[in-house]
């Protein structure tokens, strides 16, 4: 999902719904932010192949 944003340039908010009625919210909340804001990485400004064309 974040590569698809990432790619027509999305910079809004993005919105996480959690449910588990056997976890606090004040604990799961945190841990569910946690866990998108790993996935969400800045995309590379090389193309992937730019790294094998280097001569050294």
């Amino acid at each position: 999902v974040f590569r698809g944003l990432n790619a027509i340039g999305y910079k809004g908010p993005i919105s996480v719904e959690w449910e588990d009625a056997g976890m606090d919210r004040l604990f799961g909340g945190p841990e569910a932010l946690e866990f998108i804001r790993k996935l969400n990485f800045t995309p590379p400004t090389a193309a992937f192949d730019a790294a094998f064309s280097s001569k050294s």
